[in-house]
């Protein structure tokens, strides 16, 4: 079974019977989101105090990422992928009140990791999303028994968030992957085959994309030509060293690394943010005696489908770009980069599919949108809040 990949089962916490049991969560959400917020950090499970580290890591993103000032702050449609979580820590997640009431776990147990693994990867999935499928593969090649986690949600390729539960035509399957590939300068041959299985995976047939998060241990120049060798585009837009993620807490002898990234699967609608560096600097423990949560920086990103109304492989690759520059334009965006064929800010809620047909010229396409815009401009927008609920 070595590479293949396993069906896993995730967890969901009932408050009446106070335990966790296994399988997808029961909750149905009032709308299908129409976008998903993507977290990243490896927690370090190299450092002491994992359980407390661990926490407030939780508590970090709990308040100052997603806002969620209490445990009963449902926060936006989101998945929290974690790395180098130790198998000693693992209830740290189980017992946190906010993760209870709001996220599934994959896996439900440490047990899902490899054999011999004393760390690994844990994602967490807020309870909004569903999910259709989980699974996990073991890379045999891997000398310290590191592993992915794949988790498949639907999402609607509409951009009105608003709308009653959109068509089934629009309904569409985003594959999450969360990995932690080997690290020494060495190892980017094992690096390679690990991140080749991964795009494998995030390529299958019946998908709409993919996305992996995690840490990509990329310590060797060799590394930098990694992502795009397996199939993948790098959701990095900017200079290698304003992406640098780890080297600094503490400061590192060894030169600071992009070592975590965002990275996916090019495809027409397929929109991902520029990634956001965050928890930089945060530390954990009382006044005098404060420590860092992890060595790494955390990497923030948003992504989102936009269902088009035919069949996106009858487009050629342009109709991406015209699709992007026209959501650019109405959002009048000034941060995004305009280099990457697919880095955008995620596009504007809209009460309209994007309606794209095979066989037009450029020049129409782009008028069409332009017509489309302008119809839309008018359209106001549907701002995203946050639910209370009576969950304890």
């Amino acid at each position: 079974m070595a590479d293949a990949h396993r069906e896993i089962q995730p967890a969901h916490y009932i408050a009446e019977s106070k335990q966790w049991l296994p399988g997808p969560s029961q909750d149905r959400a009032e709308h299908m989101p129409s976008f998903i917020r993507v977290v990243s950090w490896n927690i370090d499970c190299m450092r002491p105090e994992p359980d407390l580290r661990l926490d407030a890591a939780l508590s970090y993103i709990q308040h100052q990422v997603f806002k969620c000032r209490t445990n009963r702050r449902r926060p936006e449609p989101c998945s929290i992928l974690l790395q180098g979580v130790l198998a000693t820590a693992f209830d740290t997640i189980l017992n946190n009140k906010w993760v209870q009431n709001f996220f599934v776990v994959i896996p439900s147990t440490t047990d899902a990791w490899p054999k011999l693994a004393k760390y690994g990867t844990v994602t967490l999935l807020s309870r909004s999303i569903r999910i259709t499928k989980s699974t996990s593969i073991h890379f045999s090649c891997s000398e310290s028994q590191h592993h992915a986690i794949f988790v498949d949600v639907k999402l609607s390729g509409l951009l009105d968030t608003a709308q009653a539960l959109p068509p089934s035509e629009s309904v569409v399957t985003l594959r999450i992957a969360n990995t932690h590939l080997d690290p020494l300068p060495d190892g980017t041959p094992i690096r390679k085959k690990q991140l080749k299985l991964v795009a494998g995976a995030l390529m299958q047939d019946g998908l709409f994309g993919g996305i992996v998060g995690g840490d990509f241990n990329a310590v060797s120049p060799d590394d930098s030509a990694l992502v795009e060798s397996v199939g993948l585009w790098d959701a990095w837009s900017g200079d290698d060293e304003g992406g640098f993620t780890w080297g600094y807490q503490p400061r590192s002898p060894l030169t600071p690394g992009r070592l975590d990234k965002l990275v996916y699967t090019p495809r027409p609608g397929l929109f991902i943010d520029t990634p956001k560096k965050i928890a930089l600097g945060k530390k954990y423990g009382k006044l005098m005696r404060r420590r860092w949560i992890s060595d790494h920086y955390a990497l923030l990103t948003k992504v989102q489908c936009v269902y088009f109304a035919s069949d996106a492989s009858d487009h050629d690759p342009s109709d991406h770009g015209h699709v992007q520059q026209g959501l650019r334009e109405q959002r009048n965006i000034e941060t995004c980069s305009l280099d990457h064929p697919l880095v955008s800010h995620s596009p504007p809620r809209s009460k309209h599919i994007i309606p794209l047909h095979p066989g037009t010229n450029s020049r129409s396409r782009r008028k069409a949108w332009k017509r489309l815009l302008r119809m839309k401009s008018s359209s106001p927008s549907v701002e995203q809040h946050s639910d209370e609920t009576r969950t304890l």
